[in-house]
């Protein structure tokens, strides 16, 4: 049996962030990945053609960026290869009725376009961001820890510069907070889809702080994603931990986590390997698979009756294309290239999506669009003067048919969404197609076992899901019941999307309890 002082489970973004803040610190890591590759849902592969380079999963790194492993150069991952792109317009919104909404990062500019609807909405803008201005230092220092108690935060929330409208907002739904704050219907449904881009229904409570985070965000750091594909993140941090004595192997699928005297002590592969722990395993196996990896008997009652009532959160459709020339969005300055295309027509829109989500309809009359062509501002990723592009919709796993159904309905699935976006575009048809792929919800759950139900941000982040209950009510600290076993990942908080806060809050977390730290705060980098 092979000696570690720690061994990683899974090698995901958030699980490498871990090992990695560990391998600094001194530790012996080994991390172990089922797939042939590491990455999890930020990885890359050749989906259509050879040489064009997909990210099936993840490819804005948002929210990642002001994690204090960005903010402070913690790892110092721009000396291992990660280099972040900043998209100019950060996104084009066109609508079918001729009129279009493009975010420009230039704040007057986004301004500009939103004053041609509503010289009042403009100003709203505005006024919106000078308001998360006043709530970021407090949502950031909640997501860059274990979350606490709801009447901690609330207490917070009502202490904090705008006191009693703060923890209003935090109660709210999104939707109301657009509808509060902005008055025409092409405004509001530019504001709403940024807001959904977490895939947390804005309808649901306590989603309110999404109308400005995730805004504010787009605005600040635009639609960020890393040179060369999703990839090269993961990239990089393995880097950092083979740099510090670590290893990594890929194809090694757990199937057991071994728990001696009520102590994780190591874990087993399909392969019949194991290997021992002398100190920790970190896992970033899906809450809900956790029990038939280390055992139900070693769980207790209250921890496996959370992981019975978890539910999944929206899951995605994605069809990748290889395509010889980039889309050109229709606005109303003229056709355009964005790397990034939203489309939405108005909050009916978006009701009629969640409404046909929730009775696992394929409603696709109106669909709701996300639509990427990384290649307009990153070459690296298709061959000369070629490009590369994903289609996404919002579309159930539980299907009325049961999800098997995927299969047989996918690929025309595909063809009504393209036919829905080409006339948003002047070029956009088959005439410039090279290559299709597609990924149903069903199959992003066949390629992770982490998407569990299709779902690749870990589970809903409901109340009764998020913060101080996420994964289970008192086990949010990514401990477990298990002495010596930690959790992270998506269904760790602050939940999913690139944003490394569950990686590196559960390295706080496991090097604290080894006598060990995070290393030392350097100075805060300028903002973006």
């Amino acid at each position: 049996m092979s000696q570690w002082d720690i061994v990683v489970v899974g090698a995901g973004h958030n699980s490498l962030l871990t090992a990695a803040y560990a391998a600094k610190a001194g530790f012996k890591v080994l991390v172990l990945e089922g797939a042939p590759r590491i990455g999890g849902d930020t990885s890359c592969e050749e989906l259509t053609l050879p040489g064009f380079i997909h990210d099936p999963c993840s490819t804005a790194h948002n929210l990642i960026q002001s994690n204090p492993l960005m903010r402070n150069n913690e790892l110092r991952l721009d000396q291992y290869g990660l280099r972040y792109l900043y998209p100019d317009p950060v996104f084009t919104m066109p609508f079918q009725d001729g009129r279009s909404i493009t975010m420009w990062r230039d704040l007057d500019r986004t301004c500009a376009e939103l004053a041609r609807f509503s010289p009042e909405d403009a100003e709203a803008y505005r006024e919106l961001l000078n308001d998360w201005q006043a709530m970021a230092p407090i949502v950031n220092d909640e997501r860059e820890n274990p979350p606490q108690p709801p009447q901690e935060i609330a207490a917070r929330t009502a202490g904090s510069k705008l006191g009693l409208r703060m923890l209003e907002i935090r109660q709210s739904t999104a939707l109301d907070i657009i509808t509060q704050r902005f008055r025409e219907q092409h405004v509001r449904a530019f504001f709403a889809w940024i807001a959904f881009m977490t895939l947390h229904p804005l309808d649901e409570p306590e989603t309110g702080l999404l109308a400005f985070s995730l805004v504010a965000g787009r605005q600040r750091f635009s639609w960020i994603l890393p040179e060369g594909g999703s990839i090269r993140l993961p990239l990089a941090l393995a880097a950092i931990i083979e740099a510090s004595g670590g290893t990594i192997l890929t194809s090694k699928s757990v199937t057991r986590i071994v728990v001696e005297g009520g102590r994780a002590t190591g874990v087993e592969t399909a392969d019949g390997s194991t290997y021992a722990a002398s100190r920790a395993v970190v896992s970033s196996i899906h809450i809900a698979q956790l029990p038939g990896i280390v055992g139900e008997e070693n769980l207790t009652p209250q921890f496996r009756a959370g992981i019975d009532r978890w539910k999944p959160s929206l899951s995605m459709f994605a069809a990748h294309y290889a395509l010889s020339e980039a889309p050109r969005f229709r606005t109303e300055d003229g056709s355009m290239e964005s790397v990034t295309m939203g489309g939405l027509e108005s909050l009916g829109s978006l009701h009629r999506m969640l409404t046909g989500y929730r009775a696992g309809c394929l409603d696709l009359e109106d669909p709701v669009f996300l639509a990427i062509t990384p290649t307009v501002i990153d070459a690296t990723r298709a061959p000369a003067g070629k490009h590369t592009f994903k289609l996404i919709s919002f579309l159930p796993y539980q299907l009325a048919e049961g999800p098997e159904h995927w299969d047989q309905v996918k690929d025309q699935v595909a063809d009504r969404l393209f036919e829905a976006l080409a006339p948003l575009t002047t070029n956009l048809s088959e005439r410039i197609v090279l290559g299709r792929n597609v990924n149903s919800p069903l199959d992003m759950e066949r390629r992770n076992p982490a998407n569990w139900r299709g779902s690749c941000h870990g589970g809903a982040s409901t109340p009764d899901q998020s913060g101080y209950f996420r994964p289970v009510e008192g086990w949010s600290t990514y401990r477990t019941p298990v002495e010596g076993l930690y959790q992270t990942g998506a269904c760790t908080h602050p939940g999913g999307s690139v944003s490394g806060l569950p990686g590196r809050n559960c390295a706080a977390v496991l090097l604290q309890d080894l006598g060990s730290s995070l290393p030392a705060r350097r100075p805060t980098r300028a903002a973006l």
